[in-house]
């Protein structure tokens, strides 16, 4: 038989094998097609996802000239260092209030206070121990009363002893503080309201520039090694921002700080220390303003919730004989409640840290929404 007639033969084989070549065909083709639509949907993806970034990119740049433009403007709040430094005063005043009066503290209170400063150690920080809330006990009034000092210069501490200038031997008492590894201040006679005698050459209101000068530093000079000054009554002077302009001055030039004593809501100290620019710190609460044990209890209860809500209380006592016997436990068993007695210059550190992050925050740019 020919290979023609055979071909004739097997007429479905050729119809299959065409059939097979047409869908293989068909499939190569399809194939192509897929590939090229998903090449085509790869391509679409990138570029929408690129106009995303160029559009991003476009809105921050404006945002950001827009911020710039409005920077540029003087929308972006300018707080001086006076401003933010009352600001903060006052919101710890209103938690201070608060403690002294034994009345719950609320949380927007605490919520306009700076954040505390937690220290990094250098090595090992996941060991460092957590801050303690500090506390810092001034005795007012020292040099006087011989017996009191002794009895003051035996109890634990640290504590910080502010005298008075005109203290017979004054400067042999403050050299055995210092011996001890304590801070002296000098307990600076000023004006009070009303009748009571502040003392030998205190300032006074009403006297000439060169008198007020004169016993200023008759005062300053008293006392050697004194890292700091608080007022010794003066509630007429301290409220007199000229008057404390001029001592602020004066004791910042030896490089002192000054507590307030805080003896008249109306003291204009910081103010006046932040325009000369000097260190301005400020007690928290009086221990014995009302005589008696239990008074000086309460104060201590006070003083420990605003040590606990704050970071830090600022305590003045005075050497009376009540006080003494109720503080000199209390400071003893006080590391063991978890607190931290602290030297007064522990405060100016504090003071200073608050100062710079309240600046900080107060000149930052606006976040952005």
């Amino acid at each position: 038989m020919s290979v023609a007639a055979a071909r004739r033969k097997l007429p479905h084989r050729q119809t299959k094998t065409e059939a097979t070549k047409k869908t293989m065909m068909r499939r190569t083709k399809a194939i192509k097609g897929a590939s090229r639509a998903g090449s085509a949907g790869l391509v679409a993806t990138f570029l929408t996802a690129f106009a995303g970034v160029i559009a991003g990119a476009f809105s921050a740049y404006v945002a950001g000239q827009a911020a710039n433009v409005s920077a540029s403007r003087g929308n972006i709040v300018k707080v001086s260092l006076r401003d933010t430094s009352i600001t903060a005063f006052e919101a710890r005043a209103a938690i201070v209030q608060r403690a002294v009066e034994g009345r719950p503290i609320r949380r927007e209170d605490l919520e306009r206070l700076p954040a505390p400063r937690t220290p990094v150690a250098p090595l090992e920080p996941s060991r460092s121990a957590p801050q303690k809330p500090k506390i810092i006990i001034v005795f007012d009034d020292m040099g006087i009363d011989k017996y009191a000092f002794e009895r003051i210069l035996a109890l634990p501490g640290p504590i910080t002893l502010s005298f008075l200038p005109y203290a017979l031997d004054v400067n042999a008492m403050a050299e055995r503080i210092r011996r001890n590894g304590g801070e002296i201040m000098l307990h600076l006679p000023m004006e009070p309201l009303g009748r009571a005698d502040p003392g030998p050459r205190a300032l006074k209101t009403g006297v000439s520039r060169t008198d007020f000068l004169r016993d200023l530093e008759w005062n300053l000079s008293r006392i050697d090694g004194v890292v700091g000054v608080n007022n010794h009554m003066g509630s007429r002077l301290t409220a007199d921002e000229e008057a404390m302009k001029t001592t602020l001055a004066a004791i910042d030039r030896r490089g002192l700080f000054f507590l307030d004593s805080l003896t008249t809501g109306a003291s204009a100290v910081r103010s006046a220390g932040a325009t000369v620019g000097a260190d301005v710190l400020v007690r928290d609460i009086f221990l014995d303003a009302d005589l008696g044990k239990e008074a000086v209890y309460q104060q201590l209860k006070a003083l420990e919730e605003i040590a606990r809500k704050t970071g830090y209380a600022v305590a003045i006592a005075h050497p009376r004989a009540d006080t003494i016997d109720v503080i000199g436990p209390w400071l003893t068993s006080a590391p063991m409640r978890g607190f931290e007695l602290a030297p007064i210059s522990t405060l100016l550190d504090i003071e200073r840290n608050r100062q710079a992050q309240m600046t900080a925050a107060a000149t930052a740019p606006p976040l952005r929404r």
